[in-house]
């Protein structure tokens, strides 16, 4: 590793050392108070009951500063101790809630600082001030238990509004007092007058003696930084606590941004801690000549570039953010895919951050990282590595492993995205079929930008999907209207107790704030409970369908040979077992192919107008395609098909608990369960009945209210299986009966299958359960293991 390219000395600014000190609750921090607020603190708007003690910094007295390896702390006034930052980035939305609404209680705060602490984790990140109620929170936290969360707090500034002025230096002064405001805030010395999107009130609690630094701004867009050098003049910065040694204006905008907050600490609290900028690897100093992309490596913002003066001797340091599978770099570099970690395993993650660590020289901490546990899937990583579609059990091997190489490696710590999922984010490659604005009343299981968390929201009352029936009470339920068809295999009723596997005795339905749910019960399902994921039941000898409609689509005709229309079908999902079970959707819904059929490939003429019983699988993209420079070799266009589905149990309480189940079968209940997200049935808000409407005519963003979801089941006795390239799981004739079904639920009337309407809730305020994920565990044996580790 390059030496730093500074060193901390105690000189002209040796006061800057003393934590804790300054200004305390009531005062205006900067002395002419860097916000303008009421001195009661209206409009903090947390209802949160709290006494002042949490102002008091009632404990040691601590120093902050980056060292040549990384961060060092000093408690009361005694010899600096490396210090790794083993840490969660912290969000400030919840479900229900946007970010700006900064609406996280205080009760909410302590339970997840108290949760952190039992992780082993010593570091919280924060990437804009947040209610006072969290700062009372960390305060009290702190004060009562002897090993501290410190704090890395952030500022923040929104990439649109970055974009649009183009060049930075437009929004130096505005930059500069958020800064300012931050700094005041962990003081405990500010009022913060109500504004839309940020948080406010009276911030009374002291949390300086905690805070081991500033991590300003966000990952920086490549288009920003190229107008911002080209608009200003060359030249570095010189400060008088941070300077810049490169003639680009960016960094030398980033330096001076950050010189001016450590100078107004210093000045206003007689204290200084390490700051540094947000990075990523879109903007690193590393020459990528693999990247398809040009954006994603065509600027260099190199925090090298940026340094501490003799008069700093807290320093700064390199935070990165470094996910393992975008930009398409990570993936095909030859550096990276071939490089072998101390596993002795191929390891494209640890080839980049090897590669990035040599060639920084300030102490290099990977400020996010992780991986979603997503039913979703939204980009491919060489090594598994993907972004979603992992359990939450794979999550936190994936993400422990994850921490275990950027130590590895010579990184000076790391922070896991995210604390806790969030429901309002999105994905790029599903953005568009969900209504923006209602985003975060509703739970988008595939998007994988939502289910980053080590904490999880679980719909309140939502069905475990563990063949239990006790969630099913209040669920809308149909009972079939006749017997079951006579097949003549043998298996009939009064052959062959094996029948009853195709004799359905109720259709029961129900949902939550991320799932449509669906309970079949029969009269004997046979198979063995707990054999297999299956149940031992004999797919070869029956399958089922259920039919979803929204549209009020009418007299379709249903796919898999059953010679039966429906009502009112959009949607057929078919179960056949663990490999063969997959949701399809009527071409003219299908939003895949309206949104990237042309990429893919696919003859949209038979999605405008489909053939009758024509049903299409439900895809997912994953990459839109591209060419590496080097070798000229086209990777295609990817998808998935995410209608696949998967089975298990969904209950988190059961030792076999699998979070990306869709289907659980119960021959101890008689029952077959699936639970369905909401996006692959193109709801684009279940909070209010809105779902995406006629694609080829308005476009995905014409959302159409509806009443009802019309729900059959049928069974019927499949010809042959998957091996049958001319229609894999189509029905086998019963020529006792107009269609090839063999029971159905409500009904059948001749050839059309009838349907029972499902009359979903809505909502205003998402009900929801807090749970650790499993993934939880693991991090916990990771940190917990480098925190007992002896000091070397």
């Amino acid at each position: 590793m390059h030496r730093r390219a500074f060193l901390g000395t105690v000189g002209a600014a040796g006061a800057v050392g003393t934590a804790g000190c300054g200004f305390r609750a009531g005062t205006d921090g900067d002395g002419g108070g860097t916000d303008e607020g009421s001195a009661d603190g209206a409009g903090s708007g947390n209802g949160d009951d709290e006494s002042g003690d949490d102002a008091r910094p009632d404990g040691p007295d601590r120093r902050f500063r980056v060292g040549d390896d990384g961060f060092e702390v000093s408690v009361d006034g005694g010899p600096f101790a490396e210090f790794v930052p083993r840490g969660v980035n912290l969000g400030m939305a919840k479900p229900g809630r946007f970010p700006g609404e900064a609406a996280i209680t205080r009760a909410e705060y302590d339970r997840w600082l108290a949760a952190m602490g039992e992780l082993n984790v010593n570091v919280v990140r924060v990437y804009t001030v947040h209610p006072p109620a969290f700062y009372r929170a960390l305060a009290a936290h702190n004060r009562e238990n002897p090993d501290p969360i410190y704090l890395l707090q952030g500022n923040w500034i929104g990439e649109e509004h970055l974009i649009s002025a183009g060049d930075a230096f437009v929004l130096a002064e505005e930059f500069d007092r958020s800064l300012r405001r931050a700094v005041d805030v962990v003081h405990g010395a500010t009022t913060i007058d109500p504004e839309p999107g940020h948080a406010s009130g009276t911030y009374d609690a002291d949390v300086s003696d905690s805070v081991l630094g500033y991590v300003a701004g966000i990952e920086w867009p490549p288009t920003v930084v190229r107008e911002t050098n080209r608009s200003n003049e060359p030249g570095a910065y010189d400060g008088e606590y941070l300077s810049s040694t490169v003639d680009r204006p960016f960094e030398r905008w980033l330096a001076g941004r950050l010189d001016r907050a450590v100078a107004h600490e210093v000045e206003a609290y007689g204290v200084g801690r390490p700051a540094a900028f947000t990075n990523w690897v879109t903007t690193d100093p590393l020459s990528h000549p693999y990247e398809p992309f040009e954006t994603e490596d065509a600027v260099t913002v190199d925090p090298d570039a940026v340094v501490a003066t003799d008069a700093n001797d807290a320093g700064t340091f390199a935070a990165y953010h470094v996910y393992p599978y975008y930009p398409p770099l990570l993936n095909e570099t030859p550096e990276y895919a071939n490089y072998v970690d101390h596993r002795g395993e191929a390891n494209a993650y640890a080839g980049y951050l090897n590669d990035l660590v040599g060639a920084t020289g300030h102490p290099l901490v990977v400020a996010e990282f992780g991986v979603p546990s997503s039913r979703g899937i939204a980009q491919r990583h060489v090594h598994g590595r993907d972004q979603g579609r992992h359990t939450e059990e794979e999550q936190g091997e994936i993400v422990a492993a994850m921490y275990e190489d950027l130590r590895e490696v010579g990184a000076a710590g790391g922070l896991v995205f995210s604390w806790h999922d969030e429901w309002f984010k999105r994905t790029w490659n599903l953005a568009d079929l969900s209504d923006p604005n209602r985003r975060p009343e509703w739970s988008n299981v595939q998007t994988p930008e939502q289910r980053f968390g080590l904490l999880a929201f679980d719909p309140a009352n939502a069905v475990p999907l563990d063949g239990s029936g006790g969630a099913w009470t209040d669920a809308t339920s149909a009972t079939p209207a006749g017997s079951p068809a006579p097949i003549g295999d043998g298996d009939d009723a009064g052959n062959d107790a094996a029948a009853g596997d195709r004799e359905l005795t109720a259709l029961r339905v129900t949902s939550d704030a991320a799932y449509l749910s669906i309970r079949l019960e029969f009269a004997d399902l046979g198979g063995t409970a707990g054999e297999s994921a299956d149940g031992g039941v004999d797919w070869d000898r029956t399958n089922y369908l259920v039919t979803l409609g929204l549209t009020g689509r009418d007299g379709v005709e249903l796919p898999y040979g059953v010679d039966a229309t429906s009502a009112s079908t959009d949607f057929v999902v078919r179960l056949g077992g663990p490999d063969d079970s997959r949701v399809t959707v009527h071409p003219r819904y299908d939003a895949f192919a309206y949104l990237y059929g042309a990429e893919a490939g696919l003859d949209l003429s038979r999605y405008r107008d489909p053939e009758p019983g024509a049903f299409a699988p439900v895809r997912m993209t994953i990459n839109r395609g591209y060419t590496v420079p080097p070798t000229g070799e086209r990777v295609p266009f990817q998808s998935v098909e995410t209608g696949a589905l998967r089975y298990g149990n969904g209950n988190p309480d059961s030792p076999e608990y699998d979070s990306l189940a869709d289907v659980h079968v119960s021959p101890a209940t008689d029952a077959v369960e699936v639970r369905l997200p909401w996006l692959l049935l193109n709801v684009a808000d279940p909070s209010r009945r809105r779902r995406l409407g006629d694609l080829w005519a308005d476009g995905v963003d014409a959302y159409e209210p509806f009443e009802a979801i019309d729900v059959a089941a049928a069974s019927y006795v499949p010809a042959g299986g998957e091996d049958d390239a001319e229609a894999p799981g189509s029905a086998a004739p019963i020529d006792s009966t107009p269609t090839n079904l063999a029971h159905a639920v409500p009904g059948i009337e001749g050839d059309r299958l009838d349907a029972v309407g499902y009359v979903p809730p809505t909502w205003d305020e998402p009900a929801y359960d807090e749970r650790l994920k499993e993934s939880a565990d693991r991090l916990r044996e990771v940190f917990g293991r480098e925190a007992s580790a002896p000091d070397e």
